[in-house]
């Protein structure tokens, strides 16, 4: 079975690590469930305060989540029609460089990527670079993901 190549950005805004974790852990519990793979590539970990998290809320994946390697290489060990989603949090030049390389390991590849880069709102608003061009097809927020229309 071929699989058409897609790639698909999405982007999420923060204000603290904690923040963060709370949006992501509805998210990551579904994706797995849909059987999606998760990668994580964040220049700071947050997981400690996932696994806090997952102590205290009702996940049905909370061993998965708890098992995903924070910092997993960018690989494509398994052919499967399934999503691959990478999760990527740090500054503009560690996402920035992130999104280079995944973007250059599947150029080639078919298959479905979805990149999430998460913006911490108080770093990039010190440094005057959160920037959010129009390349994005998505938000994620705590509601979920959202489609962004374009106007």
């Amino acid at each position: 079975m071929k699989i058409k190549k897609c790639i698909e950005k999405t982007y999420c805004l923060y204000a603290s690590e904690w923040h963060l974790a709370l949006m992501l852990l509805p998210f990551i519990n579904e994706k797995l469930c849909d059987k999606d793979r998760i990668y994580m590539k964040f220049e700071k970990s947050i997981e400690d305060k996932i696994k806090q998290l997952t102590g205290k809320l009702e996940l049905q994946k909370k061993d998965e989540i708890n098992d995903l390697n924070w910092n997993m290489e960018i690989n494509d060990d398994d052919y499967t029609p399934n999503e691959k989603i990478y999760i990527v949090a740090g500054s503009s030049k560690y996402m920035n460089d992130m999104n280079r390389i995944i973007n250059q390991y599947y150029k080639d590849k078919d298959c479905k990527v979805k990149i999430i880069n998460c913006f911490d709102i108080c770093e990039s608003d010190k440094n005057g670079d959160l920037s959010i061009d129009k390349t994005y097809d998505k938000v994620l927020t705590t509601k979920g993901e959202a489609i962004i229309s374009s106007q």
